[in-house]
């Protein structure tokens, strides 16, 4: 090594030296003329000797060659060594010659050298392509011969290894096309290319980007060849060209033999639009690069949807949807080449934002959509900059960072835009909807007399006003917007920017509404101490911009609004002490003229309100009606803190009114007043604020009780008083959801709080917490059961709830907090609708609720199957398991990779759970495998008999029914079933006695019944339950119903709700067990105990709108008064005066709860099993009579959208008489927006039809929804908005949608159903059976064959978005069952490619792409046109623009919504319809086979996580490709066509973004080779790497 490194030495200075003697240079590359050259004899010594130059080239090869062969260096540093001496050899010297033919024979040598070990592992010195990526070091901008040498050089040695790799065996061997080791790999795939794709395109990339730097520094200058013609510049160009046409197989005998695809070459080539669009390049590669911009651009029509807008629909979306195609790196990079209206339609993170804040979605899921898009930004970003070129910068040293006030500032931008959006829309709306034109008297104004409060007639606009407050008040408190940013957007919706309109210019664009808006603002108090008194202090201007936003002529109008209206002057007031010069403020701000006529309002307006505070008026603090509401609305405008104090006073007042709960004389409160849902809803966001603040600081946080400050001490408990007033809880649910963004924090602080009380259980129970905790838990329990359902449903950490209750259901031992709880636990895995839910349940590193207000970090996830169940009470667990199945059927698991669903089911409960083949039969494939594979022989039934002999061998028994017994047997039984082995037995022990004597000693019952675990009580239910059903046959009803109403409800000894299910629990069969639906038609509907509590409650007539009840609490005191509650067993000893030993626990505060309350989730879970059991007259009487329940019922639209969505096709719902009791019990029509047919039908039977109009209607009612258009209401005595079940207005209408759509499905099914309910499938054979039957019938639903006809017709779409009509059609079809509309919808691909004149024409032909023929100045001059993508591909809004639609453009688009929105059952779908196009053999052009890629295209970024679907779509795509090529005549090795052109790019976009893996191509390989040479050899140079 040492004497090669010696040598060169020598070569390199004797190249800066004068010979003595000629140099016979052979010109090897070209560089030199052939004759000799003169050199002069130098007086200095000589450096090396030779005769000529064959033996200096010699020499240096030998020298190198056994370097390598020694082995004491790689021989890839070896070559470096030499690549670096000839890269010092000098320019202008012949020696250069010399050198770069020794390296030519070097690598001749090297590549013999791999070409006999190419199949042996294992060999010494690296690869080919390591020493071949040595060569570009050679590559010089300052040298211009050594640069054309070096581009030569590389055109030789990559000529010669493709020699070899198709067809040669050696160095200049001819090769063959039909021949080499590509045609032998084709069935096995090995890798051991000697230029891998990877290595040309480095060699590309770095030729290429250097030749942009020396294009604007080196044009001009003459070649040193002389040629006057040919820059120096030109030389470099031609030859770069020549070497890229060996790349892809267009040059001489590397003909047809490409190494790198023209995908490849036009990305490297490609510098970036910042490069391409600045003028740098010279105007032959200008040509090129338009050329490679183009070939991008059609390839991104492929990629990327026709139309991609859209919208994300909290609750409703799926996860990936936030993640889509537009931002991911790999599309980025084709992306950018469309036009700014493709990509418009594109989705974007301001128009997820923006659609997140209409929907009402709560914070935590916007700033996550927020992060999202960050993420996916960054990468996408950084792999554009990677792949673009700056001038003089190293590839692969681009980083995307950005500090954290640049985040800040990047998501106040997304928000505050997203928001001004909001605003302006919300406004115009408002604008449209009222009279501002026509004026008032102006007498009766001008006066200011008038003690009334001027409100429009059409307030209920308002609402969206109060709702965009509330969201700018959270993001401004909160620092994600900063105030002054809003100040100046707010303005600019008046007086834009750079636009023409002066201060006295439009007064349409005016509206008092922005100044309200930010008047909301002046109440945080580092806005009103910040930038306001800052403005004040100086020289004004957001004062001055004020008055400029004002409107003089709102407050004469027809519609005038005082809490509007007098915003200007409110802030004035509010902000008066911080005036600098109250005096001379008129004169600095001439418009306030306008605006003080009518400061004497608010002057009469505090007033007046101090006036009602000093005489303790409490029925105008009330606010009960419209006048005085919006009075007190409108001084808490302008006073700060005044009213919430106010209010706060008037709910616990100073002087002592001690009032007592149903519970006893343990729990009191203070007596106080009432605040309505009117004032509590106008009054200024910061008063809503301040006041749940107030209430939760002195009521509801502390770990002593209610607290009370009197006399300016302290904050104390009061004696007497343990807890909080009825009407601070109505006020506190209230104040969540009429502004759940500002208040949203202190919900977090109470979840926290649950949580640490959660983990306190497992360190000692109850007992560690203390009573006044004790009766907050109980308390809070009570008002998110019974209150803030739903509100929990559409919180972000909802799925995560559960983790807040594990521990507390296992160790309270509390029994009335239990009970409470376990409804709670229900109610809120009932709630659940996402994979979130089975993320929660394995995910062990969950830690509570972040407190961070604003862009907590994501965590995490790792799934872990728990170690100890989720639920010890029966019950539970089985209520979880079929909210899993509900999950998995309408969501799927393909948002939770990683997530094993048997470790989900096998974590709800200690042992596993059997279920009845009727309840199997509705259950998803997975979770049914799951259950089939653990399904035990069912639950074991104790015999009588055992029973009997337990009593009589264990005569202490005697004692629960004979006070008389011995002494000593209270304590037997008690240890006796201490044991858990014994406790399901004590109640069966007790059945058997009591049917002797049927009346218990209810001491002695009660002390073992306190001993058993409250969690276990369901599964002893269960026990006595199945034991008294097994021997109904032997027993008379009319003894086992009295004996069970007794225990139910005279001595309380079992709870209602655990009868109800244990008699459905899903463990028996019950199609066609009498005994057990005897018992449940007697439970439910013929005992006497029940049915009296029942009428009561009828009679008491409870509102399903609470909120609005005033008389609600009244109600609630009057039926427990008639009905007490018992959780001890002490009923009994209660009503007959006996002492209670021992004594009962703790009485906590009843508010809400009663058995009615608990009983309700339990009849969710019941109705389900009553669908299974098949019995149509059971089901209609129970919902008939137990209907008025359901108005207690927080969620009773989503549960009955849930029960028609699971049970769709169960035989007992196809029939119109069960429908309508199902809607009537469920829905409360008065709350709903329902078609005019669906009213008629559910309200008076009448008969409905689906025809065009009514699918018309549908979809426009969706499409507005979607479209954020807010539209009058239907109906004018619907829920103020924010109090309907769904506060989203999208999901709301695609809810009733749904409900509508599956009700008309299941009368269409009631011809057929009759003979269903004779069959009883139980098998896995049979239930899939069934599920094909179900799917036949699907595919013959008229409703969707009409609806799909209505989509696809561009008439049926008004403006002014007619895709927004597809996508609701996408959006719609998803939520439904699968079955009923995505799978149809998906399936008639085959009906568009087959059918289609459009896609059954072949392109034109095109010849491929050399080089060097386009460089010809006659060529890049004039450049060929390009190829104009057919309509079929293009923006489908540019389609309707340029009157151009089509119906395979307009089913591309509404596929892709499909997809989009869908999951994977419809990618399944997907393939299955690929794969029956392929095997039918009628696909017969390139158009068809490109539209089969442009349907896979933009869904590969998700394809990329299901590899066998993955490989198996690719796989079919490419035999579509052999399949059409025998039809396409122009086909040979110098012609292409410009779609198969296309469908080559795109697979090497899959290869070089979405590589499945060398395994997965190799399967493919088959179907490659039977592809034409040519292009089997083009896709060879993609796998084969």
């Amino acid at each position: 090594m040492d004497k090669l490194v010696q040598y060169l030495l020598d070569v390199i200075r004797s190249s800066y030296q004068d010979l003595e003697y000629l140099v016979p240079c052979g010109s090897f590359l070209g560089l030199f003329d052939e004759r000799p050259i003169k050199r002069t004899r130098t007086d200095g010594p000589r450096v090396f000797e030779f005769d000529d130059s064959e033996s200096t080239c010699n020499s240096i090869r030998n020298l190198t060659l056994n370097a390598i062969a020694t082995g004491t260096m790689p021989a890839v540093d070896v070559l470096r060594v030499v690549v670096d001496a000839v890269r010092n050899i000098h320019d202008a010297s012949a020696v250069l010659d010399i050198g770069f033919r020794s390296l030519f024979e070097i690598y001749q040598k090297r590549l013999s050298y791999h070409c006999a070990n190419r199949y042996t592992t294992g060999v010494v010195g690296g690869t080919f392509g390591e020493e071949y990526l040595i060569l570009t070091k050679l590559f010089e901008l300052h040298r211009p011969r050594t640069w054309v040498a070096a581009v030569r050089l590389v055109s030789m040695v990559t000529k010669s290894a493709i020699g070899i790799m198709y067809g040669g065996t050696t160095p200049g061997e001819a090769p063959s096309l039909s021949t080499g080791t590509h045609a032998a790999s084709l069935s096995e795939i090995s890798g051991l290319n000697f230029l891998p794709e990877a290595v040309c395109r480095e060699t590309i990339r770095v030729v290429w980007r250097l030749l942009l730097d020396s294009a604007a520094t080196e044009r001009q200058p003459a070649s040193v060849l002389g040629s006057a013609r040919r820059t120096r510049w030109q030389i470099r160009f031609d030859a770069t060209l020549e070497l890229f046409d060996c790349f892809v197989g267009r040059s001489g005998q590397c003909l047809g033999r490409p190494l790198v695809s023209y995908y490849t070459v036009s990305r490297e080539l490609d510098p970036g639009a910042a490069v391409a669009e600045s003028g740098l390049l010279t105007d032959e590669m200008q040509a090129i690069v338009d050329l490679c911009f183009a070939r991008k651009r059609r390839l991104g029509r492929i990629l990327l949807p026709p139309d991609g807008s859209w919208p994300l629909i909290s609750h409703a979306s799926r996860a990936h949807t936030v993640k889509h195609v537009y931002d991911q790196p790999a599309y980025a990079l084709v992306r950018d080449s469309l036009t700014f209206e493709e990509t418009e339609r594109g989705p974007s993170a301001n128009k997820y934002v923006a659609d997140l804040l209409y929907q009402r979605a709560p914070t935590d899921e916007i700033f996550a959509a927020i992060r999202n898009h960050r993420i996916t930004k960054k990468k996408a970003m950084a792999a554009v900059a990677n792949d673009s070129y700056v001038p003089n910068r190293m590839p692969g040293s681009v980083a995307v960072e950005e500090s954290v006030d640049a985040e800040k500032h990047e998501v106040a931008q997304l928000l505050l835009e997203a928001m001004a959006q909001r605003i302006e829309q919300t406004v115009r709306y408002i604008q449209r909807q009222c009279d501002f034109e026509t004026l008032l008297n102006e007498r009766r104004l001008n006066d200011n007399s008038d003690a009334s409060m001027i409100v429009p007639r059409n307030i209920q606009y308002w609402e969206h006003m109060n709702e965009i407050a509330d969201q700018l008040y959270y993001f401004v408190l909160f620092d994600a917007i900063p105030y002054k940013a809003v100040h100046e957007r707010l303005y600019s919706l008046v007086f834009p920017k750079d636009s023409d309109i002066q201060a006295g210019g439009s007064m349409r664009r005016r509206d008092n509404s922005y100044i309200w808006l930010l008047l909301q603002l002046f109440h945080i108090e580092k806005v009103a101490s910040g930038p306001i008194r800052a403005d004040l202090a100086g020289d004004e201007d957001m004062l001055d911009q004020l008055m400029q936003m004002y409107n003089e002529q709102q407050i004469v109008s027809k519609d005038a609004f005082y809490v509007r209206d007098l915003a200007l002057q409110a802030a004035m007031s509010h902000q008066q002490e911080k005036i600098s010069d109250n005096q001379g403020v008129k004169f600095r701000h001439p418009r306030m003229a306008v605006a003080m006529p009518f400061a004497a309002v608010v002057f009469r307006l505090r007033q007046e309100f101090g006036r009602w505070f000093r005489e303790e008026r409490p029925e105008l603090l009330a606010g009960d009606s419209v006048c005085r509401a919006m009075k007190t609305a409108a001084v808490s405008q302008f006073r700060q803190y005044a009213v919430p104090n106010a209010l706060y006073t008037f709910l616990v007042p100073p002087r002592e009114a001690i009032g007592q709960l149903p519970s006893g004389p343990l729990t009191t409160y203070q007596q106080g007043g009432r605040i309505s849902t009117l004032l509590l809803d106008n009054i200024n966001v910061g008063g809503k604020h301040r006041l749940l603040q107030l209430v939760y600081k002195m009521m509801l946080a502390h770990e002593m009780g209610p607290q009370f400050q009197v006399d300016g001490r302290p904050p104390a408990a009061r004696d007497g008083i343990t807890c909080v007033s009825p009407h601070v809880v109505d006020t506190v649910y209230r104040l969540l959801y009429n502004a759940p963004y500002s208040n949203e924090l202190m919900m977090k602080e109470v979840l926290e709080k649950l949580r640490r009380c959660d983990e306190a259980m497992v360190r000692g129970g109850v007992a560690r917490l203390s009573a006044p905790t004790l009766r907050w838990l109980y308390t809070v329990y009570q008002l998110m059961n019974c209150r803030l359902l739903r509100f929990f449903k559409y919180y972000a950490h909802a799925s995560h709830l559960v983790h807040h209750l594990r521990h507390s259901l296992v160790h309270v031992t509390h029994r009335q907090l239990y009970g409470s709880l376990e409804c709670f636990a229900l109610c809120l895995v009932n709630l659940q609708h996402d994979v979130g839910f089975l993320q929660a349940l394995l995910d062990p590193g969950y830690h509570g609720v972040s407190l961070e207000p604003v862009r907590p970090e994501a965590r995490p996830v790792r799934y872990s199957k728990p170690g100890v169940a989720w639920f010890a009470c029966a019950m539970l667990a089985r209520n979880a398991a079929v909210v899993i199945a509900r999950i998995v059927a309408m969501r799927g698991l393909g948002d939770a990779p990683g997530l094993v669903l048997e470790d989900c089911l096998a974590s709800l409960a200690p042992q596993s759970l059997s279920w009845a083949p009727a309840v199997l039969r509705f259950l998803p494939r997975p979770v049914r495998a799951y259950y089939a594979r653990t399904n035990g022989s069912g639950e074991s039934v104790v015999a009588p008999a055992d029973v009997r002999r337990l009593i009589d061998a264990r005569p202490e028994h005697r004692a629960l029914i004979d006070a008389n017994a011995p002494p000593g047997s209270e304590v037997a039984l008690v240890a006796l079933y201490a044991d858990a082995r014994h406790r399901p037995l004590f109640l069966l022990t007790l059945w058997e006695l009591l049917l002797e004597s049927p009346r218990p000693v209810i001491p002695v019952v009660r002390r073992v019944l306190l001993g058993f675990p409250p969690s276990q009580m369901s599964a002893c239910t269960a026990a006595l339950v199945d034991y008294i059903a097994a021997g109904i046959d032997t027993l008379d009803l009319s003894t086992v119903g009295p004996l069970l109403d007794s225990l139910m409800f005279t001595y309380r000894i079992l709870q209602h709700e655990h009868v109800v299910f244990s008699l459905v629990r899903g463990v028996h069969d019950l199609r066609g067990d009498r005994a057990r639906l005897v018992l449940v038609r007697h439970v439910l509907l013929e005992s006497v105990e029940f049915v009296a509590r029942l009428g009561e409650w009828q009679r008491l007539d409870f509102q399903g709108r609470y909120w609005a009840d005033d008389g609600h609490w009244r109600k609630q005191e009057a039926y427990l008064a008639r009905f007490p509650e018992y959780f001890e067993y002490e009923a009994q000893l209660v009503a007959d005066g006996v002492a209670v030993d021992p004594p009962s626990a703790l009485p906590l505060p009843i508010y809400y709860e009663t058995a009615m309350v608990r009983l309700l989730p339990v009849l969710e879970f019941a109705l389900g099993r009553l669908i299974e059991a098949e019995d149509r007259s059971l089901l209609c009487d129970i919902l008939d009579r137990l209907g008025i329940l359901y108005r207690l019922h927080q969620v009773p639209l989503t549960t009955l959208m849930n029960t028609l969505f699971v049970f769709f096709d169960a035989p007992a719902l196809h029939n119109p008489t069960v429908m309508r009791s199902l809607a009537l019990s469920l829905l409360d029509m008065t709350q709903q927006s329902f078609t005019p047919e669906f009213t008629r039908f559910v309200t008076a039977g009448d008969d409905w039809s689906v025809d065009a109009g009514y699918v018309c209607r549908m979809l426009a009612r969706i499409s507005r929804a979607i479209a954020r258009h807010l539209r009058r209401p239907e109906k004018d005595a619907l829920p103020e908005s924010h109090y309907r079940e769904i506060p989203n207005p999208i999901l709301l209408v695609l809810t009733e949608c749904v409900v509508e759509l599956l009700t008309w499905w299941c009368l269409h099914q009631a011809p057929t159903s009759e003979a269903r309910l004779l069959a009883r499938p139980e098998s896995e054979a049979e239930f899939r059976a069934e599920e094909a039957a179900r799917t036949r019938r699907a595919a013959a639903w008229p409703v969707a064959r009409l609806w799909l006809d209505i989509a696809m017709d561009p008439a049926a779409h008004p403006p002014p978005s007619g895709a927004t009509y597809i996508h609701s059609t996408g959006l719609l079809a998803n939520v439904l069952p699968d079955e009923l509309m995505a799978f149809p919808f998906v399936q008639h691909l085959t009906a568009i490619v087959l059918e289609e004149p459009v896609l059954k024409t072949i392109s034109r032909p095109k010849r491929y792409f050399s080089f060097v023929e386009f460089a010809l100045p006659a060529t890049y001059a004039q450049p060929s046109p390009l190829f104009a993508a057919t309509a079929v591909f293009n923006s489908y809004e540019q389609n309707r623009a340029r009157q151009m639609v089509n119906r395979p453009n307009t089913y591309l688009t509404l596929l892709h919504s499909i997809l989009h929105y869908g999951g994977i059952g419809t990618f399944n779908t997907l393939a299955e319809v690929i794969r029956g196009l392929v095997a039918s053999g009628q696909l017969c052009s390139d158009i068809q086979l490109l539209y089969l890629c442009a349907t896979v295209g933009p869904i590969l970024y998700r394809l990329k996580d299901h590899e066998a679907l993955y490989v198996q779509i690719l796989g079919d795509l490419v035999s579509a490709m052999a399949q059409v090529c025998p039809h396409i005549e122009s086909l040979d090795i110098n012609t292409s066509t410009d779609a198969v052109e296309q469908v080559m790019d795109f697979f090497c976009f899959v290869k070089d973004q979405f590589d499945p893996g060398r395994s997965a191509w190799r399967s493919i390989a088959p179907h490659i080779s039977a592809l034409p040479s040519l292009l089997r050899y083009q896709l060879q140079s993609i796998v084969d790497q």
